[in-house]
């Protein structure tokens, strides 16, 4: 690291040399690190090659799920959910007992690790709701059944009047990156009553990919009543999705 002492303060990269400001000075720094073919070919580094490789698969894995349920993720997921995802599919990666290293992969690991992920961590459904829920799936349809409860039990974030419930059931081969999704909405209820009957959400039947992953998730969304119409409350940034099961 050297300090420019030119008038000219540069910023960017010229050659081997990268030109940067930090903690306001203007730095440079010639270019670090091994070189990209010697990774790919130095038998040194074979260790490197089988955990960039299985992390890829990791990195993929998260994706397919990400873009399986966009939808429901724009209303729910965190700055930091794609790097928490990516970490899980990692976990479940390392897991796999019964191929190679460099060869591990996620249909082979202990996918179980999935359940519970909260694709919000700043307002993830388990504190939110604290009531008993029932999750089966069979021929490709999921049902989520929601036993009776107090709305006003819910931990709601300021400014809601109302929540809904929404189940996402997909089928998901993490190798062949394929995937089959369908979801159910339930009609939003209002938080000040004193209950709720139990409720069923059952989605549509998910095309099954053969030896694939089912994985079925449960989420919650806030509602403002303005003058008689429903709002998202501030465009979803306190909704709530958790996967509740994987089979």
């Amino acid at each position: 690291m050297a300090r420019q002492e030119s008038f000219l303060k540069l910023k960017g990269r010229v050659g081997d040399l990268t030109f940067y400001k930090s903690g306001g000075e203007y730095l440079a720094r010639t270019k670090g690190g091994v070189d990209g073919d010697r990774i790919k070919t130095d038998p040194r580094f074979a260790r490197t090659r089988e955990n960039g490789q299985e992390f890829i698969r990791a990195i993929k894995a998260g994706k397919l799920l990400r873009d399986a349920f966009r939808e429901q993720l724009y209303l729910t997921a965190d700055r930091c959910m794609s790097g928490r995802l990516t970490s899980i599919f990692s976990k479940i990666v390392k897991s796999d007992e019964e191929s190679a290293r460099g060869e591990r992969n996620v249909m082979a690991g202990d996918v179980s690790l999935l359940s519970g992920f909260e694709f919000n961590e700043a307002s993830n459904l388990k504190n939110l709701f604290f009531e008993d829920f029932d999750v089966s799936l069979t021929e490709g349809v999921a049902d989520v059944t929601i036993l009776p409860f107090n709305p006003q039990n819910i931990r709601k974030p300021d400014g809601a009047t109302h929540a809904q419930f929404v189940s996402v059931a997909g089928f998901f081969d993490f190798n062949g990156l394929e995937s089959s999704v369908s979801m159910a909405e339930g009609e939003p209820f209002e938080l000040n009553q004193s209950d709720h009957p139990e409720e069923t959400l059952t989605t549509g039947t998910v095309d099954t990919i053969e030896g694939g992953i089912s994985v079925v998730m449960l989420g919650l969304l806030f509602w403002q009543d303005v003058n008689g119409e429903l709002y998202k409350l501030n465009n979803g940034a306190r909704n709530a999705l958790r996967v509740i099961a994987v089979e």
